[in-house]
C-alpha cells in the first residue's frame, strides 16, 4: 500500500513545496515503489500529513497527472498510471546535494534540468545530510536504473577514506561532480575556476594598498574550491612580497556556514561566528586591513562583526566576499565578491553526462568555467589611518 510516510518535505529550502512533491511522486513511481494501478494518498491524507495548503498540493498532482505518472477517477481518488521500465528508467537523471538551502544549489539544478528536459530526459533531486546518507541514496538509486547522477559532493565526502571512496567506484551509473571533488574518484567534473577569481581579487586588494589580508574560512578547508581559493591567497600574497597567514576558521567543527544557517545567526550579536571574528581581530598584531571571506555568508558575518566594533567598512577595514549571491548587492556596504555561474555549472554537468550516455565515454573530462571580479562599496584604498592596521 501507497503511504502517505513515504513523503517528506523541507519547509525551508529554496525549492519551492509544490516542486518538492512533484519530485518525490516521480521517484516513488519511476522507482516502482508505488506501483502501477495503485492508490496514492489523498488530498486530505497529503495535506494532513504534510501541513501544506491544499492548493500545493493539487498543483503538484497536476504535474504528475501532466507527465503520465497518476491520473485521477472521480469518486475513486488517483492512481497510479505508470510501469517503470528499463527503458523508461534511463531517461531517469539523479542530481544529489548537500541541501537545496541556498539560491546557488537551486541555479545548479535548474540548469542541469533545463539541458536533461531539452534532451528527453528528467530529473530527480535528493538532498543527503552527511557523506553516508549520500552513499546509500547513490547505492538506491543503482537499484532503480538511474541513467546516470549529477552529485554537489557533501564536503564530508572531500576527506572521503578509501573504504569510503571505493564504494563510489563501485557504482555502474556514470557520475558528474559538480564544484566539489572526491579524492580518489574520478569521473567527469565542473567547477569554476576558483583559483583565477581568487587571484583578482588578491590584485585588487594588494592595488588597493592593502599589505595585511587575512583569509576567512569556515574549517573545512579541504573541500577543493576553498583549497583553490586559499592556495590563490597565499601565491598573491608571495608575488608580491607580502605576508600571508594561516585561515581565521569559524563555525562549528566540521560544519559547513549554510546560508540557512547564516541568515539566522548573523543577526545573533552572541552568534559563534561573530564572537570567534571578534577574538581573532582583538588579538591580531597587527590587525588586518582587508578580509577576503571564503564566501558572501562568511562575509555577513564579517560585515556584522565590524558594526557591532564599531568600524567602519571600508574606510577602517575592506572585506569581499565569494560566490556574488543575490543579497550581495543589496547589503550594507554592498560587497565586492567573485561571481560564478551555477546555472552553468548545473547545465554544463548535464551536458557532459548526457554526452558519456550517448557515446559510452571512458575518458574523463574537466570543464572550468570563467568568473568576474565585481567589485562595490566594500573594499576602499588602505589609506594607512585606519583602525584596521593599528
Amino acid at each position: 500500500m501507497n503511504k502517505v510516510t513515504d513523503i517528506s518535505l523541507i519547509d525551508d529550502s529554496f525549492v519551492s513545496l509544490h516542486v518538492q512533491l512533484h519530485n518525490q511522486l516521480r521517484q516513488l513511481i519511476h522507482s516502482g515503489r508505488w506501483p502501477n494501478a495503485s492508490r496514492i494518498p489523498s488530498e486530505n491524507e497529503l495535506t494532513g500529513h504534510l501541513d501544506i495548503s491544499r492548493s500545493t498540493i493539487r498543483l503538484a498532482l497536476q504535474l504528475a497527472e501532466i507527465e503520465g505518472l497518476i491520473e485521477r477517477k472521480a469518486g475513486r481518488g488517483t492512481f497510479v498510471t505508470y510501469t517503470p521500465t528499463k527503458a523508461h528508467n534511463s531517461r531517469l537523471i539523479a542530481f544529489i546535494t548537500g541541501g537545496i538551502d541556498a539560491e546557488n544549489h537551486l541555479l545548479m539544478l535548474n540548469g542541469a534540468e533545463q539541458e536533461a528536459r531539452a534532451h528527453g530526459y528528467q530529473i530527480v533531486f535528493s538532498n543527503a545530510k552527511n557523506q553516508e546518507e549520500e552513499l546509500l541514496i547513490l547505492e538506491s538509486l543503482e537499484q532503480n536504473s538511474i541513467a546516470g547522477v549529477l552529485l554537489w559532493a557533501n564536503a564530508e565526502s572531500t576527506q572521503s577514506t578509501p573504504s569510503l571512496t571505493n564504494r563510489y567506484k563501485q557504482l555502474k551509473a556514470p557520475i558528474v561532480l559538480m564544484d566539489r571533488k572526491i579524492p580518489g574518484f574520478h569521473c567527469d567534473f565542473v567547477t569554476s575556476d576558483n583559483y583565477a577569481g581568487a587571484r583578482a581579487l588578491m590584485r585588487h586588494f594588494i592595488n588597493l594598498g592593502h599589505q595585511h589580508i587575512v583569509f576567512l574560512s569556515h574549517d573545512m578547508v579541504e573541500v577543493s574550491p576553498v583549497m583553490e581559493r586559499y592556495r590563490a591567497y597565499c601565491d598573491s600574497l608571495e608575488e608580491a612580497g607580502l605576508p600571508s597567514s594561516e585561515p581565521w576558521l569559524v563555525g562549528q567543527h566540521g560544519i559547513e556556514i549554510s546560508a540557512k544557517y547564516a541568515l539566522r545567526s548573523s543577526i545573533d550579536e552572541n552568534s559563534l561566528e561573530i564572537q570567534q571574528i571578534k577574538d581573532y581581530l582583538l588579538n591580531a598584531h597587527p590587525r588586518p586591513t582587508a578580509f577576503f571571506a571564503l564566501n558572501d555568508w562568511v562575509a555577513v558575518f564579517a560585515l556584522q562583526t565590524m558594526k557591532q566594533l564599531r568600524l567602519n567598512v571600508p574606510d577602517d577595514i575592506s572585506i569581499a566576499g565569494f560566490d556574488d549571491i543575490e543579497l550581495a548587492a543589496h547589503l550594507d556596504p554592498p560587497l565586492t565578491t567573485v561571481a560564478q555561474d551555477p546555472f552553468a555549472i548545473g547545465k554544463t554537468a548535464a551536458q557532459l553526462l548526457l554526452d558519456r550516455i550517448d557515446t559510452k565515454r571512458e575518458t574523463n573530462k574537466l570543464e572550468v568555467l570563467s568568473t568576474e571580479l565585481r567589485i562595490r562599496s566594500s573594499t576602499a584604498n588602505y589609506s594607512g589611518n585606519s583602525k584596521g592596521g593599528s
